[in-house]
């Protein structure tokens, strides 16, 4: 087990822009948090983070990764759960540098996706204080709790 933050998808609610929105304002988050010094990798904790029109996907960089943050353009469940309304999701950080571009790229989300997505964590508030000092610097406005 480990420090992990959730979310849960609403396909039906979603705006149609909202996926490249999003992407756009986590290019940001990212190229902030390389400056200031953390180092992220794909889904692997190699190269570089992915951004593409099927997906993001970023991950902290060599022994500092842990699991991938996934976030598909199109939020859909696997087979198994294909009766949930909601579309899961989660990335377990272990609380290793990456995180707050895990919890700023949340904080962000919940702002372009609104109430058609809901955020959860292990940790509370203070625990998303670099993740909340990151969004806030690269958006200059103050985090608000998803």
């Amino acid at each position: 087990m480990g420090y992990t933050h959730y979310w849960e998808r609403n396909p039906e609610a979603e705006a149609s822009d909202a996926y490249g929105r999003l992407a756009l304002d986590i290019q940001k988050i990212v190229k902030a948090a390389e400056a200031a010094g953390i180092a992220l990798g794909d889904g692997f904790g190699e190269n570089r983070p992915v951004f593409n029109e099927g997906h993001i996907s970023f991950n902290g960089y060599g022994n500092e990764s842990h699991e991938t943050f996934f976030w598909p353009a199109v939020a859909e469940n696997p087979e198994w759960r294909a009766e949930e309304p909601l579309v899961f999701n989660f990335c377990k950080t272990a609380m290793k540098p990456y995180d707050a571009v895990v919890t700023a790229s949340l904080i962000r989300a919940k702002d372009v996706y609104g109430d058609s997505i809901l955020v959860h964590s292990d940790g509370d508030w203070d625990d998303w204080q670099e993740g909340r000092r990151l969004y806030e610097a690269v958006f200059g406005t103050e985090a608000v709790k998803p």
